[in-house]
């Protein structure tokens, strides 16, 4: 019994020691969102669809050590934005102004909700490409 019990216990401690292989890549690659996304309205009624406001702002980053200075948020205009529902389904396409922002209107029919009622809630992807860098940011708006 000692003899099976030693055996397992060094098998054990060979299969951690070979399996704790130091990885050099993450599987995906961590990279920091081009651009800052500030979504408002996240509650409307069932009358009157969804209108969802986006800022969309690039961080200058040079004046990050001087305290008088901080980062500074740059309005991104001209930028494509595309939205989405359950990840494929685009139901718009929106442009930034020249001082970044959007406003994306629909109503809850053309979001997949029929029938509207209180508490009913769906997921917005919005999507794009900025300095050939992807983003995408969720945001969940419910009927109120």
């Amino acid at each position: 019994m000692k003899n099976i019990l030693n055996k397992i216990a060094v098998l054990g401690l060979l299969f951690v020691a070979f399996s704790c292989v130091e990885a050099e890549d993450l599987v995906t690659k961590n990279v920091a969102a081009p651009v800052l996304v500030v979504l408002e309205g996240t509650e409307f009624d069932a009358t009157t669809g969804v209108a969802v406001s986006g800022s969309f702002y690039e961080l200058d980053k040079t004046g990050i050590l001087d305290r008088n200075v901080g980062i500074d948020s740059i309005p991104v205009s001209g930028l494509e934005v595309k939205v989405f529902i359950n990840q494929t389904d685009e139901v718009g396409t929106l442009t930034t102004d020249t001082q970044g922002k959007i406003l994306f209107q629909n109503p809850w029919s053309s979001l997949g909700i029929a029938q509207p009622t209180s508490g009913t809630q769906i997921r917005l992807e919005f999507t794009g490409t900025y300095n050939d860098i992807a983003f995408r940011r969720f945001h969940n708006v419910r009927v109120r």
